[in-house]
């Protein structure tokens, strides 16, 4: 019993083609299809994401070197930088689980240096 919980796999694209589903005719991966769809989604996201937060820490740190001393001002640029870290660490984290749950599934939704770890 244990033994058939073990040999399951997830191959949507082999299913699909499989079963002559329309638009499965080039299907010949997992990788193909709807998983490279999600695969260029997510590293889209992350790259923009990336970019978003470096933005807003640039930005915070500029306001922080041309506050001149006003309390006020150093408050708004703090808040900034701080919300830029705790970008940094939103993205690190839901990195860390795409390539768990990447890894698990031994699938591929997140390319890093151009391949799956």
């Amino acid at each position: 019993m244990s033994e058939n919980l073990i040999a399951l796999t997830l191959d949507i694209a082999k299913e699909a083609a499989g079963q002559k589903a329309p638009g499965s005719a080039n299907l010949t991966s997992a990788d193909a299809g709807f998983g490279k769809l999600m695969s260029g989604l997510l590293s889209f996201i992350m790259v923009i994401g990336s970019i978003l937060v470096l933005v807003y820490l640039i930005w915070g740190s500029i306001e922080w070197i041309t506050a001149g001393g006003d309390k006020g001002k150093v408050d708004t640029a703090r808040t900034k930088i701080t919300n830029a870290v705790i970008g940094i660490i939103v993205l690190g984290a839901s990195t860390a689980i795409l390539l768990l749950v990447q890894g698990f599934l031994g699938t591929c939704f997140l390319k890093i240096g151009g391949s799956c770890n």
